[in-house]
């Protein structure tokens, strides 16, 4: 496992990071095929780069939104 610079950013990455963790951009791993599952297809969500950092700011998000709009439902609906 050796380290590379990012192509997009200049950060330094993991050859066998799935992403840069500071830009989000797909490592050379991901180029390869190399992994199949979630954290491959979330990371070229809509053909844009999205970090795991940023997916789950993006999750935590909605439900926050969801789980608020549900409380002030039962309030006014109590009320």
């Amino acid at each position: 496992m050796a380290l590379i610079p990012c192509t997009a950013c200049g950060h330094t990455i993991s050859t066998e990071a799935l992403s840069c963790p500071s830009c989000g951009h797909p490592g050379a791993n991901a180029s390869r095929g190399g992994r199949e599952g979630v954290a491959r297809i979330a990371g070229t969500v809509a053909g844009s780069y999205i970090s795991a950092q940023m997916l789950a700011s993006i999750i935590v998000g909605s439900v926050a939104i969801v789980s608020f709009a549900a409380i002030m439902i039962a309030v006014i609906l109590a009320g």
